[in-house]
């Protein structure tokens, strides 16, 4: 039975002859007390063992997680080198396609102007050609 301060308070304990408590009903409600008191330590005892567990669980929690804070700056700050390094090699990279395509640019630019002069000659040759056989076959 569960005692409140209300409860104990508000007991009326009976009288025999209006002037004395009878002791057997004295006697039960403190034993009624006393066992609602040894229920409510055995209780306040295992309250206690429990928040002793749970500190030590939020003790355990809290070391965890700033071992998971700890190593998720570490691989954020690892997959930032590694994203940085790769956009360092990419550049380098294009950079070099840019030039290699600058450079057969320039290569076919210039087979072009080659191609461009030796037909100019083949043609210039042709012509005079054809103008000697002309004069020629006069």
């Amino acid at each position: 039975m569960s005692l409140s301060r209300s409860k104990i308070e508000g007991y009326m304990l009976p009288t025999i002859k209006r002037k004395y408590y009878d002791k057997e009903q004295v006697d039960a409600f403190l034993q009624e007390i006393a066992s609602d008191a040894d229920d409510t330590l055995c209780e306040l005892s295992e309250k206690r063992e429990r928040i002793r567990e749970l500190e030590k669980r939020e003790e355990s929690i809290a070391q965890a997680l700033v071992i998971v804070k700890q190593l998720s700056e570490q691989i954020i700050s690892k997959a930032k080198a590694e994203a940085e390094k790769s956009i360092m090699e990419t550049t380098a990279k294009q950079m070099e396609i840019e030039e290699e395509i600058s450079r057969l640019e320039a290569v076919r630019d210039k087979m072009r102007s080659d191609l461009e002069e030796n037909i100019k000659t083949l043609m210039n040759k042709f012509l005079q050609d054809v103008k000697d056989a002309g004069t020629s076959a006069e």
